[in-house]
């Protein structure tokens, strides 16, 4: 009795109570699931970097339209500076041929009008004379006789102006007018001309 009271007094160091809030040993034994790091957000990541890339090819393409948009400016300031220059040159160039063929045009017409006014002048002086000389052929041919006929062929204002030189002697005359610039007078066989005509011809072209 006495051995057994004392084996109930010793502690049992086979089996040793588990305490209280302490974990078991198969417990402890148990590998315990490891902490894996936070993952990061693949979306967001790629977002941002698109984000990123945009702005820097916008930044990109806006230098390059603002350099492209300046070299087209000097492009068109360069080509209306050079199509004024030239502008300018043919413009001047245009009213010198106009101005140099205008004086021609001027000088033409004085000189048109000058040869009229002056072919004019000479043509009446020429007239005069010519009928003037006709009229005393006509004087010395008839004389005296009344009974010499004279016929005379040529425009009415010439034989008019004839027979005003003439006078009484007018009455000899036999007139048959005709176109032309000449009075024609036959005395017999013999004719005389005025030739008028023939001679303000060879005056129009040297005053032409």
């Amino acid at each position: 009795m006495a051995s057994a009271a004392l084996f109930d007094l010793l502690p049992d160091f086979g089996a040793r109570s588990q305490r209280a809030g302490q974990p078991s040993l198969a417990a402890m034994a148990e590998p315990r699931p490891e902490t894996s790091a936070p993952q990061a957000d693949i979306g967001a990541l790629i977002a941002e970097a698109v984000i990123d890339a945009e702005a820097a090819l916008e930044a990109r393409l806006a230098i390059a339209h603002q350099a492209a948009l300046e070299a087209q400016r000097q492009a068109n300031a360069d080509e209306a500076k050079a199509f004024l220059e030239t502008f300018g040159g043919d413009v001047g160039a245009v009213v010198t041929a106009r101005i140099e063929i205008m004086e021609a045009k001027v000088s033409d017409l004085v000189g048109a009008t000058i040869a009229r006014i002056i072919g004019g002048l000479v043509s009446d002086d020429l007239q005069k004379r010519s009928l003037e000389a006709l009229a005393g052929t006509i004087r010395e041919a008839v004389g005296d006789s009344e009974a010499v006929r004279i016929a005379v062929r040529g425009p009415l204002s010439l034989f008019e102006t004839l027979k005003a030189s003439l006078g009484p002697r007018a009455a000899n005359l036999d007139f048959v007018e005709a176109p032309g610039f000449d009075l024609t007078v036959a005395i017999d066989e013999a004719v005389f001309e005025t030739r008028i005509a023939e001679w303000s011809a060879a005056l129009s072209e040297a005053l032409s």
